[in-house]
Order: structure tokens, then sequence, then C-alpha cells
């Protein structure tokens, strides 16, 4: 007889690829009565993996009844749910009481946490969270999330682990219909990993955009809640409105200015996003004589930075970097708005 532990995920549910086979299977059993394993299977005309499958399935869940001379014999479907269910639902209300019992528990904990530190801890307008929580409350935000999602990734690429984590929690958002809207930096468009997640989730109904340079990570759920890099390591978990309003006040003025998300073919081919980041590189530079201090600001490598300022020189026929920060000082142009420091 097949296990609990079967029934709850190894044997798998009964809808799906193999419906078809258990249904002929379990049609054989019910007409021609107990019958061994290869007699079912030529009854219902299945293949042997066939045959294996569908009746690992009605074993599991206790459709078909094994006897002691070998053969198989067909069960009801009522007297097999209640054999199915009847375990899986008295576990499910002992994990209930649980979770009833620690909640209890926790209310107490939080009023002697309350009285330690001076406050409502889950109503505390700011608070510092150490990084070993950070992930645990984004999930718990994430889970809870029922309009809208605000996110600002700056640095560039993501690692793929946490895109491959994110995407996963982002696509349960967006089937719960929360609205999702994200900004990253231009450089994010040329890394495949971003690209194909981007792709993933505009598909799904998020939207994303890109800028060159970007205000540090946020996230904003239902505008009643937001986290923010915390200076010491961590996060700040907000909930005073007015800082809220700030901060979405600063997302919107940024997603107003940002430009749409697309492959990086498109990009290059709209030769849109390049130009900006140049631009941005020439600016940078009236106030920054560090590469990496620029790099950084815009999500890009060192190299790239380098490669792009190469270009400057070039474009602007400057013979080294200091004429390039006397140009770029005395060019209105570059200055103040596009100019010709960054013409493609």
């Amino acid at each position: 007889m097949a296990s609990e532990h079967q029934v709850n995920g190894q044997i798998g549910p009964l809808s799906g690829p193999y419906a078809p086979d258990l249904q002929r299977m379990y049609a054989a059993a019910l007409r021609e009565g107990p019958l061994t394993r290869q007699q079912l299977a030529a009854t219902a005309g299945l293949s042997e993996a066939g045959a294996e499958a569908a009746v690992g399935q009605l074993l599991a869940f206790h459709l078909l009844q094994p006897a002691e001379d070998g053969t198989l014999r067909a069960c009801a479907p009522q007297v097999a749910e209640a054999r199915t269910l009847g375990p899986l639902r008295a576990r499910l209300q002992d994990v209930q009481e649980r979770i009833d019992g620690a909640t209890v528990g926790f209310d107490a904990l939080r009023t002697v946490f309350a009285e330690a530190t001076g406050g409502r801890a889950d109503d505390r307008a700011v608070a510092v969270i150490p990084a070993s929580d950070v992930n645990v409350l984004l999930d718990k935000a994430a889970a809870e999330c029922a309009t809208d999602l605000l996110t600002a990734q700056p640095g560039g690429p993501r690692p793929v682990e946490v895109l491959a984590e994110a995407l996963t929690r982002d696509s349960e958002l967006l089937d719960r219909g929360v609205r999702m809207r994200t900004i990253y930096q231009h450089s994010a468009r040329f890394n495949p990993a971003t690209e194909a997640y981007a792709e993933r989730l505009t598909a799904a109904g998020a939207e994303i955009r890109t800028l060159n340079t970007l205000f540090p990570r946020l996230l904003v759920f239902d505008r009643r809640l937001a986290f923010v890099p915390a200076e010491g390591g961590g996060a700040l978990k907000i909930r005073q409105p007015d800082l809220i309003a700030f901060l979405v006040g600063t997302f919107e003025a940024s997603w107003s200015s940002a430009i749409p998300f697309a492959s990086a073919y498109e990009t290059r081919k709209q030769k849109l996003i390049v130009p900006d980041m140049q631009r941005a590189i020439a600016r940078l530079l009236l106030h920054e004589d560090k590469d990496v201090a620029i790099a950084r600001q815009l999500g890009i490598s060192e190299r790239t930075c380098r490669q792009h300022i190469a270009k400057l020189m070039t474009r602007l026929g400057a013979r080294n970097r200091t004429h390039l920060g006397y140009l770029l000082a005395t060019d209105p142009d570059t200055s103040g708005g596009p100019g010709r420091a960054a013409d493609n």
C-alpha cells in the first residue's frame, strides 16, 4: 500500500498528463473485477510505463486495493477519498493548532518586546532590521501585498541566483493581480540573466524601466510599508505615512523619466541608452575623477566606464583626461543638456 508521503507529492495529483491513463486503468478494474497488474495493463491497452504510473497513482489514492493473491481490486471513490484525505486533514488540523498556539505565544512576547524597547514593536514608524531578518520580512511583506509593489534596484545586473528567487516570488504577486513596477539602471539591459527575467515578468504584466543613475534600493508594498538600506547594514522598515509618501513621490518622479525596458538587441537598435549613459558619464566627470566611482554610480564595470570615456575623448578631440575635463566644463551643451559630448 502506498504511504501517506507518496500521496503528498511523490506520486502526484489525480489530474495531469497521466490522467487519461489513470482513468482507463480505473475503468478496466471496475469492469473486469480483480486483475493482476499485467492483466489490467492489457485490458486498459496501456504501455508498461503508462500502466506502472497509473497503478502507482491509483494505489497511492486507495482507488485500487491489493489482495493476498496479487490481484488489484477497484475501490469506490468516496471510500478512497476518506482513506486518502482523512490523515491529511488530521495533519492539517494539527498544523493549524500549532500555528494558533505559536501566534498566542508571539503575541505575549511582542508585549515583552514593546515594554523593553519603549513602544509597540510592529507599529513603530521606523525600525532597524538586522541583515539576517531582512529576507524573511520581505517574503512576509510580499505574501501580504494586495495591490501595488514599487521597487528600485540600483547597481546594474543582479546575480543569477537572486533573480531566480525573485522570479518565483514576483510571479506569485502578479498572479494575484498585484501591480508591479520596477526601475533598474540602464546597464541591466545588457545582462542576459536580467534580460530574461524582465522578459518573463513583463509578459506576466509587470512594468520595468531603466535610468542612468538611481537612488538606493527601495521596496514599497501597498504604499503602507517600505524597506530601504540601513547605513550599518540590514534595512529600515518604514511605516510612517509621510515618509512613505516621500519615497513614493521620489519613485514616481524617477519612473516618469525612466525608459521602458527592452532587450539588448532592441536597445542597441533604438540608439537611446548608450548616448544617455555617455551623457551621464560626461556630467559625472565634471565632479568625479575616479573611474571606479563613476562606474559604481552607473552600475557598470570600470572597464566599460573607461571605454565610454575613451569614446568621449575621441569625439571631443581631447588630448588627455585633463583636457577632456576642460572641454566638458566649458561646453554648455555637455553640462546643461545632451550636447555633442553624447552625440551618437
